[in-house]
């Protein structure tokens, strides 16, 4: 009994520590930096993605090169997934591509956005600093309205 109520504590005490952002943050933290849509880019591994809201996800090619996709909806499991991939050709991801989601899932590509990296991080450099000297940081609008729903025969 006291073994389980010494786990309890120290779960109750990690979770305290964990920090989430609210919805729509991580979404909004990307969208200023986001150039106009490009028609594919190419890519040899995937560095590391985040899934920043119900149809966009952020896909690093590289440390200094990202993308903001925005996927057609429905695609159900993709704030949630564990597992991300993305399909190519010919070593380039184009509109014509899908976000891989979990086992099962694929989630045609709308959208792919360039994202300025430099002016990204120099942003949450400032950001950082701001909080560090106790200067108040707006809060984040919210997030914008879902894609719209691809036709059944164009998702095949």
């Amino acid at each position: 009994m006291k073994r389980i109520l010494i786990g309890l504590a120290a779960t109750l005490a990690f979770a305290g520590c964990t920090t989430t952002r609210p919805p729509g943050a991580a979404l909004n933290e990307y969208l200023p930096f986001t150039g106009p849509p490009v028609e594919s880019f190419h890519f040899w591994n995937l560095y590391s993605w985040e899934a920043v809201g119900p149809y966009q996800v952020v896909l690093w090619a590289t440390p200094w090169e990202a993308y903001f996709v925005t996927v057609a909806s429905p695609c159900i499991d993709l704030e949630w997934t564990h597992r991300l991939g993305v399909s190519s050709t010919a070593n380039t991801v184009s509109h014509f591509e899908y976000v891989l989601v979990g086992h099962q899932e694929r989630c045609p590509i709308l959208e792919i956005r360039p994202i300025d990296v430099k002016k990204l991080n120099a942003a949450r450099k400032e950001r950082a600093a701001a909080q560090k000297a106790g200067v108040a940081v707006p809060p984040s609008p919210p997030p914008p309205a879902p894609p719209p729903q691809v036709p059944p025969a164009a998702a095949t």
